[in-house]
């Protein structure tokens, strides 16, 4: 089967086997192996651009081998975008557990994402010196605020 510069190269049901841990009488930890009871499927597919393979394990045998593949790569999309989201803009955990709170989180992450994207771009500037030079901005605006609404004049703390 070929589509586009793909070709599968294996599409099998397989089982697998895992490890038990068992303990021998001298205290030694070793591992039995054991058949995995449920059957999973090996779709090996190949780049005819790049000349690599790649291999997929699944449960699922109701989509076909391009299905299969075509949702892997996107999940590595995702996979590339959360750590873009954990690495360059300090998302580290969730702070709700409940699906409209990570939904929040998320979109505003991106909204922040997006902003920074314009600032680098309209500032002509690289990423990291975008992300700082916006993060020092935003604090001084709203330490400027902060003073206004405390009733003092911002000029006074900032030599303009």
């Amino acid at each position: 089967l070929k589509w586009d510069d793909w070709e599968v190269l294996k599409d099998s049901r397989v089982k697998l086997y895992t490890g038990s841990p068992i303990q021998n009488k001298r205290g030694k930890l070793h591992y039995r192996q054991e058949k995995v009871e449920i059957d999973f499927r090996l779709v090996v597919i190949k780049s005819q651009k790049t000349n690599k393979e790649f291999w997929f394990l699944t449960n699922e045998f109701q989509l076909s081998a391009k299905e299969i593949s075509d949702y892997y790569r996107k999940r590595w999309d995702i996979e590339v975008f959360f750590r873009f989201l954990k690495q360059e803009l300090n998302l580290s955990h969730l702070v709700s557990m409940n699906r409209n709170g990570i939904e929040v989180m998320v979109y505003m992450t991106m909204i922040a994402a997006m902003l920074l994207l314009i600032y680098k771009k309209a500032n002509n500037l690289g990423y990291k010196t975008a992300k700082r030079r916006i993060a020092m901005e935003l604090r001084d605006m709203i330490t400027a605020i902060l003073i206004i609404f405390a009733g003092g004049d911002p000029a006074k703390v900032f030599k303009t």
